[in-house]
């Protein structure tokens, strides 16, 4: 039996490299059990490979681009099983059909897109959901995020941020890594500190006026609003500190546009 363990989140370049290792030598998913270095250590008498220390193979395997952006981000998911699916998929892929990710019904199929498509709409969340609050360090204008996803997509969406505020300065924490940009370089860091994070700044009391002045009491769907924003989220949006209070006296918000409106209609 091989033990691999993976160290770093959420693990797909190590993973990739191991798993080429694991296929030259044509070693079948049941033979490989994998692990990350938190698992590891609660297995005092374990023996393991790391990842990093496997060499690169001599094999050179043809694997459809689909096949691995799709194992991508499934290894993004917090999933403890995300490393022995992509495995299974990957040997099945490259030693039973090559099409296989093409069968709707496979069981290995249905999971590994059930974990791929919840990272796409964790990360899509990052960008819709994610508040920037300003600081000043060293002299100049920085906006600091702290966003807590449900998976490892952070990386997935810096792409989105760096062209979108390409010329401001930002960092965006997460509970298990930050991203900071200076308009030039993108560094990560691994468990940041996110006590830097400002309560409020400046610009947050006109967000929050332009958000209670577009609200629209004659219009109000809870369910659908906490469909499409979780109240897990509302902690770190400021905006989300107004909509209890607006949704209580909707009613009587309603009814007033309705009266304002008749007193126009009647020339009033």
């Amino acid at each position: 039996m091989k033990k691999v363990t993976i160290s770093s989140v959420p693990g797909y370049d190590e993973w990739r490299k191991a798993s080429r290792e694991c296929l030259a030598q044509h070693i079948p998913p049941e033979n490989v059990t994998w692990q990350t270095s938190q698992s590891n250590q609660d297995d005092l008498f374990a023996v393991t490979d790391s990842a990093n220390a496997i060499g690169e193979s001599q094999t050179n395997f043809r694997i459809p681009r689909s096949v691995l952006t799709l194992l991508k981000y499934a290894l993004c998911h917090q999933a403890p099983d995300r490393f022995a699916l992509c495995y299974r998929v990957l040997w099945r892929v490259v030693f039973e059909n090559r099409n296989l990710i093409h069968l709707k019904t496979d069981e290995d199929v249905l999971r590994l897109n059930v974990l791929a498509k919840a990272v796409k709409r964790d990360a899509y969340k990052i960008s819709a959901f994610l508040r920037f609050r300003e600081v000043v360090l060293d002299g100049q204008e920085h906006f600091i995020a702290w966003y807590e996803p449900e998976h490892f997509s952070l990386e997935l969406k810096l792409d989105f941020f760096r062209t979108r505020f390409k010329n401001m300065c930002w960092s965006i924490l997460t509970p298990y890594r930050a991203a900071h940009w200076n308009t030039k370089t993108l560094v990560l860091e691994d468990n940041p500190d996110p006590s830097i994070i400002p309560n409020d700044d400046r610009i947050e009391k006109y967000w929050l006026t332009y958000y209670a002045n577009i609200f629209n009491p004659a219009r109000v769907k809870t369910k659908a609003m906490l469909s499409s924003m979780p109240k897990k989220y509302w902690k770190n949006m400021p905006e989300t500190s107004l909509i209890n209070d607006m949704i209580r006296h909707s009613d009587a918000r309603a009814r007033k546009m309705i009266l304002n409106g008749k007193k126009v209609e009647n020339g009033e």
